[in-house]
């Protein structure tokens, strides 16, 4: 959280000085800065790209539900838990977009028009 916190305020604040109000070593931070992505982070990668895809492929109209059943028919993600996949549409602002069903708000079945009220 704080080499993150660093990453992003590199440009703004010297690393040295943000390592020494932060209390974590400079070599720790480059260490961190280096290292490999680890394979969950990979995996979540993948799993973030293919979300997407099945999102556009329903065109905005499918929740995590939906896209987990799609996504258990691929053998590669076919352990995917419904709670990761909302948890990433989330991270990734995607949202079910839904129709509204149109509701009669007036009465029209009146005994004379209506327009002739007013003139």
């Amino acid at each position: 959280m704080k080499f993150k916190f660093i990453e992003k305020n590199h440009s703004s604040f010297p690393v040295k000085k943000m390592c020494h109000m932060l209390k974590v070593s400079q070599s720790g931070y480059y260490r961190w800065r280096k290292a490999p992505l680890s394979s969950l982070k990979i995996e979540n990668e993948r799993l973030k790209a293919r979300i997407k895809e099945l999102f556009a492929e329903h065109k905005g109209m499918v929740g995590s539900p939906m896209i987990t059943a799609d996504l258990h028919e691929d053998p590669e993600f076919s352990k995917v838990s419904r709670n990761r996949v909302a948890r990433h549409m989330k991270e990734m602002g995607l949202k079910c977009l839904t129709v509204k069903k149109f509701v009669v708000t007036t009465d029209s079945k009146h005994k004379e028009p209506v327009f002739s009220k007013f003139t």
